[in-house]
């Protein structure tokens, strides 16, 4: 499956970038169960409410405030990215993420399209949710 997305922040761009800066930063925005486990070499683990299996994630291109290129192993496979654009009153994110289950092969797209799409898409709108909270009023 594949996420896109282009939302928009009136928030500095060091605010917005700061979780995206290593996977272990994302269950701050995200919400996701438990602490980011350290795997060594730019890995983690990082456990994901009502999923069985942790999103392993490591950063392969890094640009401060700019860019987050991001790819999985384990029992998910895909890779994501975050581009980041100041505007005059904020900062504009687009990417995308693509993410299967790597063991269900030809399954996968059905799988993902029936119980997974809905439950990964309400991840991001969580993420996107809190940033809006810290727009200035």
């Amino acid at each position: 499956m594949k996420i896109t997305f282009n939302e928009s922040f009136r928030l500095p761009v060091a605010e917005v970038y700061q979780y995206f800066r290593t996977p272990a930063d994302w269950p701050r925005l995200y919400g996701l169960a438990g602490n980011p486990n350290d795997l060594g070499g730019g890995w983690y683990a990082i456990g994901l409410k009502g999923f069985p299996f942790p999103l392993i994630a490591r950063n392969t291109e890094h640009e401060p405030e700019r860019l987050v290129r991001w790819v999985f192993r384990g029992f998910w496979r895909g890779r994501g990215e975050v581009r980041f654009r100041e505007v005059d009153n904020g900062v504009e994110v687009d990417g995308f993420e693509e993410i299967s289950v790597r063991c269900l092969l030809f399954l996968s797209p059905l799988i993902e399209k029936v119980f997974l799409e809905r439950r990964f898409r309400t991840i991001w709108e969580i993420g996107w949710h809190r940033l809006r909270k810290r727009e200035p009023a």
